[in-house]
C-alpha cells in the first residue's frame, strides 16, 4: 500500500484478527503492550517524523497492525499526527516520560537547583542541557525578569557547531562520537553562519572553548539573540551536559569576561564538582578529551 494511501478505519474489537482482539498475555507480561512501546522505541530512536508504512517495514509489521497503535498511542497523547503528511511523531506525554527518568539522573537534578539563582543573578533566561547520541537536548529552561521569544524549548536538539551549547558540549566530545554529526552541520547553512566552514575551523574553535573555559554565540543562531555556554563533566572526566544563558543582543554581555561568562564558569565549576568531577579546572588550558587521529570517516580536507 502507498505511503500516500487513505488510512485504513478503526476496526472494533470484534472485526480484530485473534491476535489484536484482545491483549497477548506471556508468562512474562502482556504482549501488546510490549509491542507499542516497541512502536514509540523506533520512533525514538530514528527521530523526526514517520509515515506508517515506513514503521511497519522498521518493525516488520503490517502496516494497518502499526496504525492501530499509533492510534491507540495518539489518544494517550505519547505521539502527534501531522496533518497536512499524515505522518506521526513523538508526542508530548513521550517527552514528559522521558524528562521525568532524565530527572533521576544527578546533572539534571543539581542542574536544576542551580538555574533559578542564576537567572536571578544574570537577570537573563538560562538553560540545562544533557548530552546524548543525537547530541544536546534541552531539560530545564529558567526564564528571568526579561524572557527572550526563541523557537527552542525543553526537548529541542541543540545544533553542535551554530549555538553556543553544541559549541560547548563538542570541545569536550571524543571527535569518534561526532563525525556523523559534524560532517551533516557542515554541509548546511548553520556552520557557514557561526564561521565554521571545515574540520580545521571545528578543531580551532574547539580549542578555543576549551583554553578560555566557555562558548558564545552572536545572533547567528537566533536573529538578535546572543548566548553564552560552559560544559559540565561527571566524575569520570566524560561530558554531563552544559549551561547556557542567553539574552537580547542590545543588552546581553558576551564577552569572555563578561558577568555572564563569569558566572556560567563558576556554575559549571560548581555543578562539575557536585557530580564528583576532580581533574583539571575546566579553563585556561584544560586537557582536552583525547582525539588521536583523524577520524577515517572524517573529511580528507580536515
Amino acid at each position: 500500500m502507498p505511503i500516500d494511501a487513505p488510512l485504513p478505519p478503526d476496526t472494533s474489537p470484534d472485526e480484530l484478527p485473534a491476535e489484536d482482539a484482545a491483549p497477548e498475555r506471556t508468562s512474562a507480561g502482556i504482549q501488546s503492550a510490549e509491542i507499542a512501546l516497541s512502536v514509540l522505541s523506533a520512533m525514538a530512536h530514528a527521530g523526526g517524523a514517520h509515515a506508517v508504512s515506513e514503521l511497519g517495514r522498521q518493525l516488520g509489521m503490517p502496516r494497518a497492525k502499526v496504525h492501530r497503535y499509533l492510534v491507540s498511542l495518539e489518544r494517550m497523547g505519547f505521539v502527534e499526527q501531522d496533518p497536512a503528511s499524515a505522518r506521526y511523531r513523538l508526542g508530548t506525554q513521550a517527552l514528559q516520560v522521558g524528562l521525568s527518568a532524565l530527572s533521576d539522573v544527578d546533572f539534571v537534578r543539581e542542574g536544576s537547583n542551580l538555574l533559578p539563582k542564576l537567572a536571578e543573578r544574570l537577570n537573563e533566561s538560562v538553560f540545562l542541557s544533557i548530552w546524548t547520541a543525537r547530541g544536546p537536548v534541552i531539560v530545564r529552561w529558567e526564564d528571568s525578569g526579561r524572557p527572550v521569544a526563541v523557537n527552542v524549548r525543553v526537548g529541542s536538539v541543540m545544533p553542535l557547531l551554530n549555538s553556543a551549547t553544541g559549541q560547548a558540549c563538542a570541545a569536550w566530545v571524543p571527535e569518534i562520537q561526532i563525525v556523523s554529526l559534524i560532517d551533516r552541520e557542515l554541509r548546511g547553512p548553520g556552520a557557514g553562519k557561526a564561521g565554521l566552514t571545515d574540520w580545521l575551523n571545528c578543531r580551532a574553535r574547539w580549542q578555543a572553548v576549551r583554553q578560555e573555559g566557555v562558548a558564545r554565540i552572536g545572533g547567528t543562531l537566533v536573529h538578535g539573540i546572543d548566548s553564552v555556554a560552559v560544559p559540565v563533566l561527571d566524575s569520570q572526566g566524560k561530558l554531563a551536559g552544559a549551561i547556557t544563558a542567553l539574552g537580547l543582543s542590545s543588552v546581553f554581555d558576551s564577552s569572555l569576561e563578561g558577568p555572564a561568562a563569569r558566572l556560567l564558569r563558576e556554575a559549571g565549576r560548581t555543578l562539575s564538582l557536585r557530580l564528583g568531577y576532580h581533574g583539571q579546572a575546566l579553563t585556561a588550558g584544560a586537557a582536552a578529551p583525547k582525539r588521536g587521529r583523524r577520524p577515517r570517516t572524517a573529511p580528507e580536507s580536515a
